[in-house]
């Protein structure tokens, strides 16, 4: 995600001090030169908001923590300038809303939200903090995700529904009833496939 977080930067005319690096494996920003260890973050980079790019939302908690850890205070609100947003909708710190989303009048986002490209969002939609909404999915009105779901891409979810805490929704799937917490929904209809789930990749929130 982190390339799609520096081309929305892009368009705004953001400037990206860093991208910190605190974990090992391969880095696939876009500007290598700008990559960091985490060991040789410094005061003028903590001074500076920070987001965290990634849908899934265990690994956005873990790196918001390890942000504060080491001195980081001010989490970013990112929209990227392609979507389209109601006046009324509102986003917590952290979020973040790729290209090419809807957001519907009313939506309130929590913090660090994960809304992706081209996602539509209806009016009245509540996304619980560190929730994350896949590619082309449709959340229509009044529908309500708890902190941690995950709703995967192309997948719809109809009027009036509320999925739980850490559940997902898998991609593709038509969610026609409220999902409780730790479930996971796929087909059209969905159907629960699993009960006691863990959350998305296997981690809750």
């Amino acid at each position: 995600m982190i390339v799609d977080v520096e081309e929305t930067c892009a368009r705004l005319g953001c400037v990206i001090a860093a991208i910190v690096k605190n974990v090992d494996g391969p880095a696939y920003a876009l500007a290598s030169e700008r990559v960091v260890a985490a060991a040789d973050v410094d005061p003028a980079l903590t001074s500076c908001e920070y987001l965290v790019p990634f849908f899934t939302p265990a690994h956005r908690v873990g790196a918001s923590r390890d942000a504060g850890a080491r001195g980081f205070t001010r989490a970013a609100t990112v929209v990227d300038p392609t979507a389209m947003v109601a006046q009324s909708a509102t986003f917590g710190s952290g979020t973040y809303v790729n290209s090419g989303a809807v957001i519907g009048g009313a939506v309130r986002a929590g913090a660090f939200v994960f809304i992706n490209r081209s996602a539509s969002i209806g009016h009245h939609v509540e996304l619980g903090d560190f929730a994350s909404v896949g590619p082309g999915a449709v959340l229509c009105g009044i529908v309500r995700l708890g902190r941690g779901a995950v709703v995967a891409a192309g997948a719809t979810i109809l009027p009036k529904v509320e999925i739980g805490q850490n559940s997902v929704v898998a991609a593709g799937a038509v969610v026609r009833e409220s999902v409780g917490d730790h479930c996971l929904v796929a087909g059209n209809p969905a159907r629960q496939v699993a009960g006691d789930y863990r959350g998305y990749g296997g981690f809750s929130v």
